[in-house]
């Protein structure tokens, strides 16, 4: 689904194309998400938004949760663009290229929680993931792993370390941001994280 911003009440007299009243509410509800947070949007008020009834909103999404699961996709999908952009912006096949692509995965990750609070906290929050997954079927989960074996694969990691290693960086790098969105940690922690990766993880930290 190709999600778009709209204001939250800003669409009147049907501001959608025929057919598409579930695109239109979930670019409506992610408005609203970025904007206020989860926890503010009302099915009955996108509806009010789009002018449509209650009842035409109720026949694409059940429930809140249904409509803001959309949403939830929509910040994944962003997430993964980021991250996806962090990878072309280090295409070369040289062993400093594959360290500058892992970091640029964890700063990826870390400004889309800063940049995108509300949507990070959907993306990662009790709705869109249940107790005990792990997102290793989509994006950006696998860009950390193919950056991790990649390193592995050039001799750039610490002997040993690759089992188990995505969770570790993932539960970290998810860990900081947290805590940085929550205003527990300077916004500068990211970096921290970032150069102890490059200590603790290659034999040979290189240029990041």
């Amino acid at each position: 689904m190709e999600c778009e911003q709209c204001q939250y009440g800003g669409v009147t007299g049907r501001g959608y194309h025929h057919g598409a009243l579930a695109e239109a509410m979930v670019d409506c509800a992610l408005a609203a998400v970025r904007e206020r947070g989860a926890e503010q949007v009302s099915l009955r008020a996108i509806a009010q938004a789009l002018d449509v009834s209650p009842s035409a909103a109720y026949n694409h999404f059940a429930d809140k949760d249904a409509l803001l699961l959309a949403v939830g996709e929509c910040g994944l999908a962003a997430l993964d663009e980021r991250m996806a952009r962090a990878l072309a912006a280090h295409p070369a096949g040289s062993d400093e290229a594959a360290r500058r692509r892992f970091a640029g995965l964890g700063r990826a990750y870390l400004a889309f929680a800063v940049e995108d609070p509300h949507l990070f906290r959907l993306v990662f929050g009790p709705i869109c993931m249940k107790a005990g997954d792990l997102p290793g079927d989509r994006g950006p989960y696998i860009k950390l792993c193919a950056a991790l074996d990649d390193l592995e694969a050039r001799g750039l990691l610490v002997a040993g370390t690759r089992e188990g290693l995505d969770i570790t960086v993932w539960g970290a790098t998810h860990g900081v941001a947290s805590l940085m969105v929550d205003g527990l940690l300077p916004v500068d922690a990211g970096d921290a994280l970032i150069e102890s990766f490059a200590r603790l993880l290659l034999r040979d930290p290189g240029d990041w």
